[in-house]
């Protein structure tokens, strides 16, 4: 018997599997145990789902953050290198035309110029390119990483510093909710919105929105209590 909430289960999976090479091993562990149990449990809710997303979110943003700010730098052109090597120099020198000018790969297959201005098998050989060279740029920022531990290490000290400075300012927005009874339910919502940025399948959260809620929130407890 498939799970209620198969579909939310698999994308949670999906995120285990495509975690950066060096998150710490007792995060994929406890990661795919959570994934286990709940699969298990036919009773367990989206909810229960979601908090466990949010949960392991939390703890491998660090790493995530700390080993992209180590391979983006120069990610692209390495790619473009190693795409190229794989085409035949006609498709080659079609593609280089257009990435001279900025343009990056992922933007080039998805774009109409893609579409009119490539033949088929060349699309394809593009495409059966970028599969093939986006693993090989993946093990080079694994190895650049693991020779640079000491950066590696500084930043995912300073990436978690960060996420306790985020989780603190969505803290005091939650906090401000108990100043009112008539808005609490509204507060605890929108921080409950907000924490599920920390889910591994949601964008991060952001600290422009939170301080934006924090300000409105501030704005018409006040008001309140001048009136």
């Amino acid at each position: 018997m498939t799970h209620p909430h198969e579909s939310f289960l698999n994308e949670f999976k999906f995120a285990i599997d495509h975690m950066v090479p060096l998150t710490p091993p007792e995060i994929i562990e406890k990661a795919n145990k959570l994934y286990s149990d709940l699969l298990a449990d036919e009773d367990a809710t989206e909810k229960q789902i979601h908090q466990a997303l949010s949960l392991i979110g939390r703890e491998e943003f660090p790493y995530r953050k700390a080993y992209h700010a180590l391979c983006e730098g120069d990610e692209e052109k390495r790619l473009q290198d190693a795409v190229f090597e794989r085409l035949d120099a006609s498709v080659r020198k079609k593609a280089e035309e257009v990435t001279k000018h900025g343009v990056l790969l992922d933007d080039l297959i998805g774009s109409r110029m893609f579409e009119e201005q490539f033949k088929p098998e060349e699309k394809l050989q593009i495409e059966q390119a970028i599969l093939l060279s986006e693993d090989v740029v993946d093990n080079q920022c694994d190895d650049r990483a693991r020779k640079r531990q000491e950066q590696y290490v500084d930043l995912v000290d300073n990436w978690t510093k960060e996420a306790t400075r985020l989780q603190a300012l969505i803290d005091r927005l939650r906090t401000m909710g108990s100043e009112d009874p008539k808005w609490t339910g509204e507060i605890n919502s929108i921080a409950d919105k907000l924490e599920e940025g920390w889910s591994i399948v949601e964008r991060d959260p952001i600290e422009e929105e939170i301080m934006k809620e924090i300000e409105y929130w501030n704005t018409v407890l006040h008001e309140e209590e001048e009136v």
